[in-house]
């Protein structure tokens, strides 16, 4: 069944190469001689209306303002929750790299930043400086794979 598709591919192929090659040229068109002058006039140009030029001014980008108190200062954690998902709240600083401050400020309760439980209640810091969230964004960014936590 296969050789016979194939065959029928290949045979197809070679009836149209021999029907395309054999078909004849074109003959180049014949140059007529006119002897009587052309006269053309160039178009005149359209009015150009004057483009209105707008200024653009570019803003620079900020960099996030501190957190302020518009969030919760409390989190009472739920299956399911870390550090990050509940940094990335919209609630809370809307930034899951910022999960350090929280770590930070409720280093009595977290033993291991990767292993927090249902029910703790952590405290959400509002007053942190430009400084302390950029060392946390830094210190998300750069901690390092998860390993085990040996408890000293």
């Amino acid at each position: 069944m296969k050789i016979t598709n194939l065959s029928a591919v290949i045979l197809s192929a070679v009836a149209l190469l021999v029907t395309t090659g054999c078909q004849k040229k074109a003959a180049p068109p014949e140059e007529i001689a006119d002897s009587s002058p052309v006269v053309t006039s160039a178009p005149e140009p359209a009015p150009v209306e004057e483009a209105v030029v707008e200024e653009v001014v570019e803003t620079a980008v900020e960099e996030p303002a501190p957190v302020e108190a518009t969030g919760k200062d409390s989190h009472t954690v739920v299956k399911g929750d870390n550090l990050w998902s509940i940094s990335e709240n919209s609630d809370v600083y809307d930034d899951p790299f910022q999960w350090p401050v929280i770590y930070k400020a409720n280093r009595d309760q977290i033993k291991d930043p990767d292993l927090i439980y249902p029910d703790q209640q952590f405290e959400l810091p509002r007053d942190a400086s430009q400084e302390e969230i950029d060392a946390a964004v830094h210190e998300a960014k750069t901690r390092g794979p998860w390993s085990l936590w040996d408890g000293k």
